[in-house]
């Protein structure tokens, strides 16, 4: 792996995925010229360099005092990158941003798992405990059904005779002995069977709702193993793989077979306890669709893309401090996908209970006709205000920065614009550089 300094073009080589190449530009991440790639807000892996800024590099000590790279540059950037990505994860669960989505839409026959990761994971962080604790529930109160089976007794332990039952005694001739006290009678003589066909019910747990359940677990098995195998830093996968393999090896589920028909219409997983939940999981986690939140963080998590996780860092953070402020809110456009000349971005509207809106990527228009698409704006009573996430930290960028906060001010009459820079660590706060421009 090579350090490159976002700061300069790196020239397109034969490493570099293309079709990498075109997702970043329609992010507006990268502007390729000629063989030359122009980074504007990107830092990760693109190709076998991995590109970051050079005041970047130097604050995360990928650098020495000299401006070589470490030995253990990347290393020590993917531990970074790993706990960035940890936080941004749990935080994104907590707030419930990816479960605004009716269940009505979820499939409810057998389909084939999400392709994105990182919803996945969402899904299994969200519902660890209910997994967990139908699992728990379940292996309790497991659902159970009376099965007949056949079996011959002696003829003094017959409790009930029934046309199948002498049908049985004719068919069966080798099974009758000659006694003075048999119960049937032939050329003078009287013959009883040795053994006499019988019905017999006993309760088992190999059940179709646990056939499902059994899928389910073994799915999530693999899915723990292969898939999401990189994200075992977070505790709580290890807790639910725990949990699964413990419901496996129980005696309910170790005498259940393999799921031969998927019982979509069983009112047991529609409606009792522990088995509903399982299935609700099982429809998330099957989702055809889901907002490009998660096809955006799987890029990101793929190409180690720092610049990515930090816009949706400020969303989490901005979300968070608002709610304890203003109260909860509800989510009103949900990432929907939206495509402007070759960009495409995600927009997003929550709305607070004091009737506070933030908009994530919501464009706008100056008086001019001119269009702006800042990363957040909120409308308060008779406030505006723009917040930018901003990643790129190269020298001497802080005019820049600060002349975009000018146009947002000036050409959308807003009260504040403000540019959230990543800067040095201040006690609490990990964003600590800020550039604002007021409207006097």
């Amino acid at each position: 792996m090579e350090l490159h300094f976002a700061d300069e073009p790196l020239k397109v080589s034969e490493e570099i995925n293309k079709s990498i190449l075109e997702t970043l530009q329609e992010k507006e991440q990268i502007e390729v010229r000629g063989d030359y790639i122009i980074f504007k807000n990107f830092t990760g892996v693109v190709g076998d360099c991995l590109v970051i800024p050079r005041k970047l590099a130097e604050h995360f000590k990928l650098i020495n005092e000299s401006g070589e790279k470490t030995q253990n540059f990347y290393e020590r950037y993917k531990e970074l990158f790993g706990k960035f990505l940890k936080y941004i994860l749990k935080k994104l669960a907590k707030e419930h941003i990816i479960y605004t989505l009716s269940l009505s839409s979820f499939p409810v026959d057998e389909s084939k798992l999400n392709e994105s990761k990182i919803f996945k994971l969402l899904v299994l962080l969200e519902k660890k405990e209910e997994l967990i604790n139908s699992l728990r529930l379940i292996l309790s109160i497991p659902h159970k059904n009376l099965v007949e089976y056949e079996t011959y007794k002696s003829l003094n332990e017959v409790s009930y005779v029934d046309s199948n039952v002498i049908i049985d005694i004719v068919q069966n001739p080798e099974k009758l002995y000659e006694t003075e006290k048999g119960i049937i009678e032939h050329e003078g003589k009287r013959y009883s069977p040795t053994a006499v066909l019988q019905y017999e019910f006993e309760e088992s747990f190999d059940t179709p709702e646990n056939r499902f359940v059994k899928h389910l677990l073994k799915e999530l098995e693999i899915l723990l193993s292969e898939e999401l195998k990189d994200f075992f830093f977070l505790e709580e996968l290890k807790e639910i793989k725990e949990e699964i393999e413990y419901t496996l090896r129980s005696d309910v589920f170790s005498e259940v077979g393999d799921l031969n028909f998927f019982p979509s219409n069983s009112q047991v997983l529609m409606k009792k306890a522990g088995y509903r939940e399982l299935f609700q999981i099982y429809r998330l986690l099957h989702l055809s669709f889901v907002p490009r939140i998660f096809e955006d963080l799987d890029l990101a998590f793929s190409l180690k893309d720092m610049a990515t996780l930090w816009e949706y860092y400020v969303l989490i953070e901005i979300l968070r401090e608002f709610k304890e402020k203003f109260g909860t809110y509800k989510v009103i456009i949900d990432f929907e996908e939206k495509v402007e000349g070759k960009t495409v971005y995600e927009e997003a509207q929550f709305k607070f209970e004091n009737d506070l809106i933030l908009y994530y990527q919501k464009s706008l228009y100056a008086y001019s006709g001119l269009r702006f698409r800042p990363d957040f704006y909120v409308k308060f009573k008779d406030n505006r205000f723009i917040f930018d996430a901003k990643f790129r930290i190269f020298e001497n960028n802080e005019k820049d920065l600060l002349q975009n906060m000018h146009y947002y001010r000036d050409g959308l009459k807003v009260t504040s614009a403000v540019a959230v820079c990543f800067g040095e660590k201040n006690k609490r706060v990990l964003f600590g550089r800020r550039m604002e421009v007021k409207n006097q």
